[in-house]
This record gives C-alpha cells, structure tokens and sequence, in this order.
C-alpha cells in the first residue's frame, strides 16, 4: 500500500480522527487517509469497537490491517478520564494499560485521556496524571490531556499545570473558545505543553455548537497555525469532524478534503 506522507514535508502534518467515520470499517477508514493524502490517522479507541477495541495483545487481524497501510497513527484517542483513577480504580488502570501498551504497539506518540471529575482538586488530578504518565512513559509514549469539559476552561488548566509542571496537552482550540475563552488566552499557557492539535470550525446557533466547513465559524484558523509554527510545534494537526456524534454532519468524504485543503495553505 502506498505512503499517504508528503516526502520531505518540514511543516506540521494533517491527520483527521476516525469520528468522522462511524459507518466505516478500520480498513476503510485508513484506506480513506490514503486516498486523501493525509499524513496520518487519529484513531478511537472504545469498548463499542469502533474503530479499535481497549485490548491487548491487538487481535491479529486488526494488526495485520493496521501493518498494511503504510500511514502514521500519531495519536489513540482513548476515554478514559483521569478522574477514573480515583473511582472504579482497578478498571481504570487495566483500560489505561491496554491503551497504553496500544499505542506503543502502533508506534503512536501518546494516548489522549480527559480529565473528568469537576469535584476534583487540581492536586488530584494532577496526582491521577503522574500515576499515567509512569505507566505511559515505560513504554515510550505520552499521556495527553485534552482541552475539553473542565479542562477546557483556563483556571482549570493554569490550576493543573501549576500541579504538574510535566503536563502535556491534547490542544482543542474549539473546545477552549466555545468555553469563554480565547486561542491567544490558552496559547499563552499551552504552548510549550502541546503534543498534539485537534481542528475543527463552528458557530453557536441557540447556544448549541454548529460544526462547519473551515474558514465559515468562531475559530480563528490562520492564528492558530500560525501560533503553532511561531512556537516550533511540528507535530500533527487533526481534524476533529464530529460525524460520530452528530449524523447530521457531511460525510467525511465531503468534508475532509475541504479541511485538507484549507489547512494546507494555512501550513
């Protein structure tokens, strides 16, 4: 199977997460990144088994699929919340294993986890991060916290990052700016902390998030990559089409080469 990668690209790479196919197969799935000419593929990782399964050793035939395509997973998208560590414990520790050991596996740079627990101290949480992040770091991967729910909202992350100097982020631009909040507030906080992007545009339509085609929404695209190559960022830049959650949205067939394409004028 041929390489989806730019040969000899130097600027950020563009990858998308599987949510936006929830009606496709593992196969499929990879085999649309390489049509596309994306550089990789951010896959999910849940119990329903779309697109992977929390189990390890991998089943050999989801290896076999994973081996044939010759195209980065840079990131598995797991859900499980750093809160979980202090509830249902023994679970939380076999998922984050499995996980863990995953992206390993796969050669994916980390595991995004949330952060959960709004009754949670910054302390506890961050405590919950280092006990992953041991565990993450035997294996050469990384644990990544994605901006989103609580830790979507600035005194949230400032509060965990003051707790945990060596946290490391799943940045969500959207995620911050839909809380209140601006990409430059975050930014400022994030920048040295990112390991990995998600991308997506929206407007707020009776206070519910629309998710739209690039350029049409709140989110400021052009700063945001700007920002990232400014701070020496050269990771993955994924697009985060939601189709999972809303079925309404445009398949990722009709909407992932227009992200593509915007996103690389932008890199």
């Amino acid at each position: 199977m041929p390489s989806s990668q730019g040969k000899g690209r130097d600027s950020l790479k563009l990858s998308f997460t599987s949510l936006a196919y929830p009606e496709l197969t593992l196969a499929e799935v990879l085999q649309r990144a390489v049509n596309m000419k994306f550089d990789g593929v951010e896959l999910r990782v849940a119990d329903d088994g779309v697109h992977l399964k929390p189990e390890h050793p991998i089943p050999r035939d989801v290896r076999e699929t994973l081996r044939s395509f010759d195209i980065p997973v840079p990131v598995l998208s797991s859900y499980l919340r750093l809160s979980d560590l202090t509830s249902g414990r023994r679970e939380a520790l076999a998922l984050a294993s499995s996980v863990i050991e995953m992206a390993a596996d796969v050669g994916a740079i980390g595991v995004r986890v949330y952060g959960g627990g709004e009754s949670l101290s910054a302390e506890a949480l961050a405590d919950c991060y280092r006990e992953l992040e041991r565990m993450a770091g035997k294996r050469g991967v990384q644990v990544l916290v994605e901006t989103h729910d609580v830790l979507a909202e600035l005194p949230n992350i400032r509060a965990l990052i003051s707790n945990c100097s060596e946290v490391k982020f799943l940045y969500d631009p959207a995620n911050v700016i839909f809380a209140g909040w601006t990409h430059g507030e975050a930014f400022n906080l994030l920048a040295d902390r990112v390991a990995h992007v998600h991308i997506k545009d929206f407007i707020v339509r009776g206070g519910r998030r629309v998710f739209t085609p690039p350029g049409e929404g709140t989110v400021p695209l052009n700063e945001i990559l700007s920002d990232l190559k400014s701070s020496g960022y050269d990771g993955f830049v994924s697009v985060e089409w939601e189709r999972f959650w809303h079925r309404e949205l445009p398949s990722g067939d009709v909407i992932l080469p227009i992200y593509r394409d915007y996103l690389r004028r932008l890199i």
